[in-house]
């Protein structure tokens, strides 16, 4: 490779992207080429600023307050369901009620009439259902 295309590849050599015969001379030539050196450490000069820069520290406690948050919005949030399972659990048991009572409230209503008439006529009453 020339120097000119050395120059142009690192980039990627220092991106760790360039194949390893291409690598092993660029490697070389950075050994023997103060130019390309200085190339490539204004690269890693650059690289760690920016990493640096990038580096946010959170403020002091931050963490233990998130947890703590975190913590108390999973209790809120365990107690919730349960509630709305039995507020659900108690609409179905309601619905189901009125279901059973409808369908057998006239069979229950007629064993109640049989049974009146039948007190009824054991006593000599006349049962009133005309």
């Amino acid at each position: 490779m020339t120097h000119d295309e050395i120059r142009a590849a690192l980039s990627a050599y220092f991106d760790g992207q360039a194949g390893l015969e291409q690598a092993a001379e660029i490697t070389a030539h950075v050994a023997a080429c103060r130019e390309c050196r200085d190339t490539l450490d204004s690269f890693k000069a650059l690289s760690a600023g920016v990493k640096e820069e990038l580096a946010v520290k959170a403020p002091a406690g931050l963490a233990g307050r998130a947890l703590a948050r975190a913590r108390a919005g999973q209790e809120r949030r365990s107690r919730v369901p349960l509630a709305l399972a039995l507020a659900f659990a108690a609409l179905v048991v309601a619905l189901l009620s009125g279901i059973v009572a409808k369908k057998y409230m006239p069979t229950m209503f007629a064993s109640v009439q049989g049974m009146i008439n039948g007190a009824a006529s054991s006593l000599g009453v006349s049962s009133g259902n005309k």
